[in-house]
């Protein structure tokens, strides 16, 4: 079995966040999996935090993953401005 890595990180603009649970849940339905982790940490400059989204290092079909994902923070996370980067 293929172990945790982080796939995706995104920031928020400073105004907005959304919690560990929600985020979880969007992660979750977004790659189709249960084996999902989140975490945030402060940003080194500026306000607000860099969300990080870590999976199965062997996730199948990371493109279509990645439009879903993109597809539900839009519509869960209240006018959010997001910048989403794949890490792998």
């Amino acid at each position: 079995m293929a172990g945790k890595i982080v796939l995706f990180q995104f920031r928020l603009a400073s105004d907005r966040s959304v919690s560990p649970r929600q985020l979880r849940e969007i992660w979750s339905l977004a790659s189709n999996s249960a084996k999902v982790s989140v975490s945030r940490t402060p940003r080194l400059v500026g306000a607000g935090f860099t969300y990080s989204l870590s999976g199965p290092s062997d996730m199948p079909n990371i493109a279509a993953v990645e439009s879903r994902l993109r597809i539900l923070l839009d519509k869960y996370v209240e006018g959010a401005a997001i910048t989403l980067a794949r890490m792998h």
